[in-house]
């Protein structure tokens, strides 16, 4: 039986399966939801023990999932993640954790063993190693960095002119 439930608010299905794939290997009960409204009722009745929230989810913000999550008696308690593929950068970051009140910030695409050493950090896990450690990639080169496609940068122009 896992030890600890995992929520995952996230609409894209190849996004869903990459995160929840490692996560299950790892021994942790992944729920998903789809949309901001519907991964707010998800917290409401599941209490997961940390939750994962796509930043551009349907009818509702992951940004504002996350600062409403995190004003809930659970919530307080309970890490909430933002995951991001769009809102790159410091700037971003800072404005999750501070404004949205976010506990940690990951930037896709998400290595597997960084994805389960942030969860396992904020679970506070009584094991030596992480669960499922992945070994470390041999000199690992720095990932190149992807160019935005036009969609990516126009969502990112409007965003830096409404955060402005």
């Amino acid at each position: 039986m896992p030890k600890y439930t995992i929520l995952l608010i996230d609409y894209e299905p190849r996004s869903i399966t990459t995160i929840q794939g490692p996560l299950e290997a790892a021994g942790y009960a992944v729920a998903t939801a789809t949309d901001g409204v519907a991964g707010m009722e998800a917290f409401a009745e599941l209490k997961p023990d940390l939750t994962l929230v796509e930043a551009m989810i349907p009818k509702k913000h992951g940004f504002e999932v996350c600062k409403e999550l995190k004003q809930s008696e659970h919530g307080r308690n309970a890490p909430v993640i933002i995951i991001t593929s769009v809102y790159k950068g410091r700037r971003y970051r800072n404005q999750a954790k501070h404004q949205y009140n976010c506990d940690a910030y990951l930037e896709k695409p998400i290595e597997d063993r960084v994805l389960l050493q942030t969860v396992h950090e904020f679970l506070h896990e009584k094991t030596e190693t992480p669960p499922a450690q992945l070994p470390a990639e041999p000199d690992a080169q720095p990932a190149e960095e992807k160019k935005p496609d036009a969609a990516e940068s126009e969502i990112s122009d409007h965003l830096d002119s409404l955060f402005s």
